[in-house]
């Protein structure tokens, strides 16, 4: 049965998931933004911030914040966890259709956090990709490039980026295998578990900006072994072991 006419023109509900972990000087800026861009545009929303055990006062700021707006809840992490980890546990923690990753460090311009909203319904995923990516280091840039373009060779894809700030609907997040990365990789074996089983997806540009306060806490060496140790994961998890698996189903 065709969907009616007013449910095709439902507005969705998203629950926007923030990583923060030593942000307290960043972290009000970001939800400000967000607030202006969900703004009228979702039947339903939330702001999930997840303070990642930080070592400042980001967890005092996060309950402020909630203290002033209904729409905003938070959850602490007893340590660093992690990207990987503090996405998922916000995500699961996620009341909407969709869960929506922004890190929380004010590096994602406002007008982009606007462009990604008005996408948010159009396919099962939003994909995000870095317009201005000379604004980067040159040493991410080049980690950045060559993750992206062997991530595309190995499993024959052609998505601009695997790291951005991805929306995804809630209830698929929980259907994919995750790999618990403590850097930028997790969202890689997201989002090619779910295009493998035809979910829908659009991608997005957008443009960063300087973060105004601190600097990232992510070393490039650390993104290295993090990002070699998802390839291979995935590259047996989904190119090999998926196969064997599917021989042996064969009647």
């Amino acid at each position: 049965m065709a969907p009616s006419e007013s449910a095709q023109n439902a507005k969705p509900s998203v629950s926007v998931v923030v990583l923060a972990f030593n942000e307290e000087q960043n972290l009000e800026v970001t939800v400000a933004s967000i607030q202006r861009a969900v703004e009228g545009k979702f039947s339903e929303y939330e702001i999930v911030v997840v303070n990642d055990g930080s070592q400042d006062h980001t967890g005092k700021v996060a309950e402020t914040l909630a203290e002033r707006d209904s729409h905003i809840r938070v959850i602490h992490n007893p340590h660093n966890m992690g990207c990987g980890f503090t996405f998922l546990r916000g995500a699961k923690a996620a009341r909407y259709q969709y869960a929506w990753l922004i890190p929380g460090d004010g590096e994602i311009t406002a007008d982009s956090i606007e462009t990604i909203a008005s996408h948010i319904g159009r396919a099962d995923m939003v994909i995000p990709y870095v317009l201005n990516f000379p604004i980067r280091p040159l040493s991410r840039r080049i980690i950045s490039w060559g993750y992206t373009a062997l991530i595309n060779m190995l499993f024959r894809k052609r998505l601009h980026y695997y790291n951005g700030p991805c929306v995804i609907r809630s209830d698929l997040i929980e259907k994919v295998p995750t790999v618990n990365s403590r850097g930028f990789t997790f969202m890689a074996p997201i989002l090619l578990r779910l295009i493998k089983r035809k979910h829908t997806y659009v991608e997005v540009g957008i443009t960063l900006q300087p973060r105004h306060y601190g600097k990232p806490s992510v070393s490039s060496v650390g993104n290295i072994f993090s990002a070699l140790k998802t390839i291979s994961w995935l590259l047996w998890d989904i190119n090999i072991a998926e196969r064997l698996r599917e021989v042996r189903h064969r009647p």
